[in-house]
C-alpha cells in the first residue's frame, strides 16, 4: 500500500494482516460470450436499463474485462469473524444493509492451500454472492494462511504447486462467469518470496496454467503499494501487457495512524501513483483499479471522516482511468485507537458519508450491485 515515504509502518500493518489471514479473519482475458452470459445477473430490474446495458459504447454497458463504459465499479472488503461464525456472505451483506445499496465487487483474499475457505475457491459464498449479481476479485496469495507458511516465487514456477494451480483454475473456469483475479498484490513488500524479476516469472508461469486449462474467464489484476519510494522497481515488476487486464493500487490517507500530521485529502490520496503511472508509461491504455483503499478519523475534526467519503467521489471523476475502487474494511489492519481507525464503519458518521458517496451516479452502475 502507498505509504509516501513511510515503508516500516508498511511492513508492520502487512504483517498484522497477515497474521489476521493466518487465523482466518480475512477469509487472460475474457471472452465476450462469457460477458454476455453474465449480464443477466449484473443488469437492472428496469427494462429501459436493461436495453442501455445491452448497448455497446452506452452507460450500462462492461468490456470483455469487466470495464464499465460509464463510471467506476464499488467495491467492499469486509471479513469474516468469529462473531456470528465465518460467514463471508453476511461479512459484506451486513455492511450492505449499513450503506443502503448493494456492492458492484466483493473482495476476499485467498491462499494456496487448495484446502477449505482459504483456498479451495471461489467457493459457497462467492458463488452465491456471484448469483446474487456482484463482480468476485480474488486477492491469490502465494502463502498457507493457516499453516503460517510462505512459499517463494520459484516454488510457484518450479512446477511445485501445478495441482494448486490447475484446481483453481479448474474451478474458477467452471463457475462460467468473468472474475478479477490478482496473484499476490503488494509484490514490492515481499523480500522473502524473491526477486522482482522472480515475481514476474511466477506471474507469467500461473497465467500461462491458466490458459492451457481453458481458463478464459479470469481478469488480471496487478496490483501494487505505489507508494514513492518503489518507484524504480515497478517497470521491473511489470509481467508484460498480454499479462495484465487492469493495473491497481492501494492508496490510504493514514494520518496518525503512520505517525503523520498530514490529513490527504481524497483527490491527493488517490492522485500520486495514477500521475506516476500517466509519466511512466507502465500499463497504458488498461483500466485501473484501487484494490485497496481508505481513511483515517481526525480526533480534532470529527466530521472530517464524513467529509472525506463524500468528496470522494469527485475525487474518482478526475481521475477517470480509475474504473473499480474497493473499500479495505478491515480493523486489523492497524491499532485502533481513538485516533487511528480506518473501518468505514466505526461510527453513525463515518456509515453516513460512506452511504452517501455510494449513492452518486458515478458510482451507480445500471449494472452490478447498485440497486
Amino acid at each position: 500500500m502507498a505509504r509516501h515515504g513511510l515503508h516500516r509502518s508498511t511492513r508492520i500493518r502487512n504483517a498484522t494482516r497477515r497474521r489476521a489471514i493466518a487465523i482466518g479473519v480475512v477469509g487472460g482475458s475474457v471472452v465476450a460470450g462469457i460477458v454476455a452470459t453474465m449480464m443477466p445477473l449484473l443488469a437492472s430490474d428496469d427494462p429501459t436499463t436493461r436495453t442501455a446495458s445491452a448497448t455497446a459504447g452506452r452507460c450500462g454497458s462492461v468490456s470483455d474485462k469487466l470495464v464499465p463504459s460509464c463510471g467506476a465499479w464499488w467495491g467492499m472488503y469486509s471479513p469474516a469473524g468469529a462473531s456470528g461464525g465465518w460467514d463471508h456472505g453476511k461479512a459484506v451483506t451486513d455492511v450492505e444493509t449499513q450503506v443502503g445499496r448493494r456492492f458492484d465487487v466483493v473482495h476476499r483474499y485467498h491462499d494456496f492451500s487448495n484446502a477449505g475457505s482459504n483456498g479451495a475457491f471461489p467457493d459457497a459464498y462467492e458463488l452465491r454472492q456471484s448469483r446474487e449479481g456482484r463482480l468476485l476479485f480474488f486477492a491469490w496469495e502465494s502463502r498457507d494462511f493457516s499453516a503460517g507458511t510462505t512459499l517463494t516465487w520459484a516454488d510457484v514456477y518450479s512446477g511445485r504447486h501445478d495441482a494448486t494451480i490447475d484446481a483453481v483454475a479448474g474451478r474458477i473456469r467452471a463457475a462460467g462467469v468473468p472474475v478479477f483475479l490478482g496473484f499476490d498484490h503488494e509484490p514490492e513488500d515481499e523480500p522473502a518470496k524473491g526477486s522482482d524479476a522472480d515475481f514476474v516469472r511466477a506471474w507469467r508461469y500461473v497465467h500461462e496454467r491458466f490458459a492451457a486449462a481453458g481458463t478464459t474467464n479470469a481478469v488480471w489484476v496487478w496490483t501494487m503499494m505505489g507508494w514513492t519510494g518503489h518507484y524504480s522497481r515497478y517497470a521491473g515488476l511489470y509481467p508484460g501487457d498480454r499479462y495484465v487486464d487492469w493495473v491497481a493500487y492501494d492508496p490510504y490517507n493514514f494520518h496518525v495512524c503512520n505517525g503523520s500530521t498530514v490529513w490527504k485529502s481524497p483527490s491527493t490520496t488517490v492522485g500520486g501513483f495514477y500521475d506516476w503511472l500517466d509519466d511512466s508509461g507502465i500499463g497504458a491504455g488498461k483500466p485501473r483499479m484501487l484494490a485497496e483503499f481508505g481513511t483515517n478519523v481526525n480526533s480534532a475534526d470529527p466530521g472530517a471522516k464524513r467529509r472525506w467519503f463524500q468528496e470522494f467521489p469527485a475525487a474518482l471523476r478526475a481521475h477517470p482511468k480509475i474504473k473499480a475502487a474497493i473499500y479495505f474494511n478491515s480493523a486489523g489492519m492497524t491499532s485502533r485507537t481513538p485516533g487511528c481507525d480506518m473501518t468505514m464503519n466505526h461510527d453513525a458518521s463515518a456509515v453516513a458519508g460512506f452511504a452517501q458517496a455510494g449513492q452518486d451516479p458515478y458510482l451507480r452502475q445500471p449494472t452490478g450491485g447498485s440497486r
